[in-house]
C-alpha cells in the first residue's frame, strides 16, 4: 500500500496530448497538485507531453517504478498489466473502464487482469475507478481537477459520482481530506484492505465509505471492527447482495434481505451507518473537527425560543441527553442575563443578544460538569450582529474546553456568519435537527467504545457424525430440503428440545401414537416437499380423542393432496400439544457474511409483524441477550399483565445451539424453527417445527 499512496515515481500509461483525454488530465493533475516525485508519461506516439519525456513502454523507463496509472482502452489493459509485472511495479491503478460492468467480455478481461496480478504479486486498484488522491503526498492521481485541501478525513467510494460529490462538498464547507480512494470494480484492493491501511494512518482521523456490495464480507467485518475501535468509520451503503435476490424457502430467508444483513454487519463491527449523503456530510464534519466527547450531555444556547424547542425535540428523537444545570450554573446565568432570559436548558439569551452575552452564556454552561458539548443557535434579527457572533464562535475552534457546534438559521443574512464559521472549522448545520443528529452520533460512538467487551461464546458440542450422515443421505437422494422429522433429528443431535412425537402412516398408527403421547395432540403433514404446512392446511391442533384423530388424519391427507398434488406425503406427524409464548429462531446463510441468526415473535404471521432481530455468527451470550431484548414483544417474555416470566435462559440456550449448528455445517443454507414454544420460567422450550435446506453439490 505504501507504493499506492506514497510513490516516489509514477508512470502514466496512456498519457495523451489531447486535453480532453483522461490520460492527459491525470498527468496534468499530478503536476498541478505538486507531486514531488518523478513522472513518466507512456505513449508510443509522442516524444513529450506537458514538458515531460515520453516513453513507449513502462519497460523502457530506467530504474524502478512504484506506481502505474493505466488509462488505455480496456482491450490493451491485460498486456499493460503484464508489462507492469515484468517491470516489478508493486502498485497499479486501472482507471480504464469496460470490464465486468459491461458484461461477459469485460468480465473475461477482468479475470485475466486478476490472474496476472496474482502471478506478479502486485496490488491493483480498480478497474473502472476515478483514482487516488493523497493530499499529504501532494498526489492527485485522478481525472478530477477538484483537488481538496489537506485534512483528517479519508474517503473510499465504489462510485466515481459519489467521489465527485464529496469533493465538491468539501470545497464548500472547507473541510480537508487525507486520502481519497475510488475502488471501482475491486479486482484486488477492496474496503477491507483499505480499512487495514487507514487504521494505522496517523493523518486520518475519520473514515467515510460509500459501499454498494462486499464480496469479502467476513474480512470486511473483521477490519471494520478493529478500525472502529481506534477511529470512527461512517458507512453509506446502497445496493443488494446476491443472496438478497434469491428466493427463500423459509420465513427467515424472506425476512433476512440483504439490507438487513448489512445492517447487522455494520452495527456489529462498530461502524456508523448513515442513510444519505447529507447525513454522511454532517457526521464527517463533527468527527473531523471535534475532539472525542466525554460522558454527559448537551447544553443549548439560543437567541430564539422556538429554535431551542426544536432542538430539544430533536434531542428526544435522537436520544441525546439534555443536561440539567447545577444550581451554581443557574445562579451565575441569572446574575448576568436579562430578566426575560430562560436560564434552564435551552438557555434563551433573547433576540437582542450581542456577542458578549452569547460569550457569557456559552462559557458559563461549558463550566457545568454535566455538560459535554454545546449547541449554539442563532436566528437573524434586526438587533443581532451575525458576523460578531460568528467571530466569537470562531474563537472557540480548537481552544474550547468542550466541543461546540452551531446552527445559524436563515438565508442570505445567516450566510454572513456561516462563511466565518466554516473558515474557522466550527461545524455548522442548517437546522437544529441536523446538528443534534451529528452530536448524537458522536456520543453513541463514544458509548460503543466503552461497550466493546462482550461475554464469551458458550461452546456447544453436538453429534456431528450423526448430522453429517443424515445430510449425506439427503444429498445422495438428490434432495435439498429435509422433512420435518429429519430437521428435528438435527436439533435433537445438538440438544434442542422437541415435543414428544412420531410419524404415522395410517389412522391406527396415529391413534397408537396419540394414546402414548397423551391428549390433546397436534397432527401435521409429513412431507419433504412442503415447507409451510399451514399454507396447504397441513396442521390440525387441539385433537382431544382417538375418534377425532382418525377423522382428522384422513381429512388432513386428503386436503393436502388436493392443495399440493405433486408433494410426496409420508404420512402425518403426531405431536404433543404445547402452550406458551411462540417465537422464531433461524439462520440463513449470506454469500458474503456467512450465517445470519434471526430471533423474533413467531407463528404464521411472522412476516407480517416483522418483529425480528438479526446477528451474524459467531454469536456471544451478550449478543443473544441484546437480540432478545431488542424486539418489541420482549415484555411478553418477561411476564406482561401478570403473566409468569418465560424461560428466557432456555431460549438463549436454544439460540446458541442453533448458531453452533450453522457454524458446524456450512452446507446448511437455511434452518428455521417456527414456532419455538417458550414455556414458563424453569420449564424450558420446545422446537415445534423444523425447516432445513442445504446447498447442492458436495461440501
Amino acid at each position: 500500500m505504501k507504493e499506492l499512496f506514497e510513490p516516489s515515481c509514477i508512470a502514466i500509461i496512456g498519457a495523451a496530448r489531447e486535453e480532453t483525454k483522461i490520460g492527459h488530465i491525470v498527468l496534468k493533475n499530478l503536476i498541478d497538485s505538486g507531486f514531488p516525485g518523478r513522472l513518466f508519461p507512456i505513449n508510443p506516439k509522442s516524444s513529450e507531453i506537458l514538458g515531460l519525456k515520453c516513453f513507449s513502454s513502462i519497460l523502457e523507463i530506467p530504474g524502478p517504478v512504484d506506481l502505474a496509472v493505466i488509462c488505455v482502452p480496456n482491450d490493451y489493459v491485460p498486456d499493460v498489466v503484464e508489462n507492469c509485472g515484468r517491470k516489478g511495479t508493486k502498485a497499479v491503478i486501472i482507471i480504464s473502464a469496460g470490464f465486468k460492468e459491461m458484461g461477459k467480455e469485460g468480465a473475461e478481461l477482468e479475470r485475466r487482469v486478476a490472474e496476472i496480478r496474482q502471478r506478479y504479486d502486485m496490488r491493483i486498484l480498480g478497474p473502472n475507478c476515478l483514482g487516488v488522491i493523497n493530499t499529504h503526498a501532494k498526489m492527485n492521481a485522478t481525472f478530477t481537477k477538484n483537488y481538496p485541501r489537506s485534512g483528517p478525513i479519508a474517503i473510499t467510494s465504489q462510485s466515481g459520482a459519489i467521489c465527485s460529490t464529496l469533493l465538491d462538498w468539501s470545497s464548500e464547507v472547507k473541510v480537508g481530506f487525507s486520502k481519497f480512494i475510488s475502488v471501482g470494480n475491486k479486482v484486488d484492493i477492496d474496503e477491507a484492505d483499505l480499512l487495514e491501511y487507514l487504521r494505522d494512518d496517523p493523518l486520518t482521523k475519520v473514515i467515510g465509505m460509500y459501499i454498494e456490495g462486499e464480496e469479502r464480507g467476513i474480512d470486511f467485518m473483521r477490519q471494520a471492527t478493529l478500525t472502529s475501535m481506534s477511529k470512527p468509520v461512517i458507512v453509506l451503503k446502497s445496493g443488494r447482495t446476491s443472496s438478497g435476490a434469491k428466493a427463500a424457502s423459509s420465513h427467515t430467508g424472506a425476512l433476512t434481505g440483504s439490507d438487513k444483513v448489512y445492517e447487522a454487519a455494520l452495527s456489529q463491527s462498530g461502524t456508523i451507518r448513515v442513510k444519505s449523503l447529507e447525513e454522511m456530510f454532517d457526521l464527517l464534519l463533527v468527527f473531523a473537527n471535534l475532539p472525542p466527547l466525554k460522558p454527559g450531555g448537551v447544553a443549548i444556547v439560543t437567541n430564539a425560543g422556538g429554535l431551542g424547542v426544536l432542538a430539544a425535540d430533536s434531542c428526544g428523537d435522537y436520544g441525546l441527553n439534555m443536561v440539567t444545570f447545577s444550581s451554581e450554573t443557574i445562579q451565575k446565568l441569572k446574575s448576568n442575563l436579562p430578566e426575560e432570559a430562560n436560564l434552564y436548558n435551552p438557555v434563551d439569551v433573547i433576540g437582542d443578544a450581542d456577542a458578549a452575552r452569547y460569550d457569557f452564556a456559552i462559557r458559563t454552561v461549558m463550566d457545568d460538569p454535566s455538560v459535554s458539548m454545546v449547541l449554539v443557535l442563532l436566528a437573524p434579527t434586526d438587533l443581532v450582529d451575525i458576523a460578531s457572533v460568528a467571530n466569537l464562535l470562531a474563537g472557540f475552534a480548537g481552544k474550547a474546553i468542550k466541543p461546540l457546534v452551531a446552527t445559524f438559521v436563515g438565508g442570505v443574512d445567516a450566510m454572513k456568519g456561516v462563511h466565518i464559521l466554516r473558515q474557522a472549522g466550527v461545524p455548522h448545520y442548517e437546522s437544529p435537527d441536523r446538528a443534534v443528529r451529528a452530536l448524537s452520533a458522536m456520543m453513541q460512538y463514544q458509548k460503543s467504545l466503552h461497550s466493546k467487551m462482550k461475554t464469551q461464546t458458550t461452546t456447544i458440542q453436538g453429534d456431528m457424525a450423526m448430522v453429517r450422515a443424515l445430510l449425506n443421505q439427503v444429498r445422495a437422494e438428490g434432495r435439498l430440503s429435509l422433512s420435518e422429522s429429519e430437521g428435528k433429528a438435527i436439533l435433537k443431535a445438538y440438544g434442542i428440545p422437541v415435543p414428544f412425537e412420531g410419524v404415522a402412516r395410517t389412522e391406527e398408527e396415529a391413534v397408537q401414537l396419540a394414546d402414548k403421547i397423551g391428549y390433546p395432540v397436534v397432527l401435521k403433514i409429513e412431507s419433504r416437499d412442503i415447507s409451510h404446512k399451514t399454507d396447504v392446511g397441513g396442521v390440525v391442533i387441539g385433537i382431544a380423542s382417538a375418534e377425532e384423530v382418525r377423522k382428522q388424519f384422513s381429512l388432513l391427507l386428503g386436503r393436502v393432496s388436493s392443495m399440493a398434488p405433486r408433494a410426496r406425503i409420508e404420512g402425518a406427524s403426531v405431536q404433543q400439544m404445547l402452550s406458551g409464548r411462540e417465537v422464531i429462531i433461524g439462520m440463513v446463510r449470506d454469500d458474503s457474511f456467512g450465517p445470519v441468526i434471526t430471533f423474533g415473535l413467531g407463528g404464521i404471521f411472522v412476516e407480517v409483524m416483522k418483529d425480528v432481530a438479526f446477528h451474524l455468527a459467531p454469536i456471544t451470550d451478550g449478543d443473544i441477550d441484546d437480540m432478545i431484548r431488542s424486539i418489541k414483544a420482549y415484555p411478553i417474555l418477561t411476564g406482561a399483565r401478570g403473566k409468569r416470566p418465560a424461560d428466557i435462559a432456555a431460549l438463549k440456550d436454544a439460540i446458541n445451539r442453533l448458531a453452533q449448528i450453522a457454524q458446524d455445517f456450512p452446507e446448511i443454507s437455511e434452518l428455521e424453527i417456527n414456532p419455538v414454544i417458550v414455556m414458563d420460567e424453569g420449564q424450558g422450550v420446545n422446537a415445534v417445527d423444523a425447516l432445513v435446506t442445504i446447498k447442492g453439490g458436495s461440501k
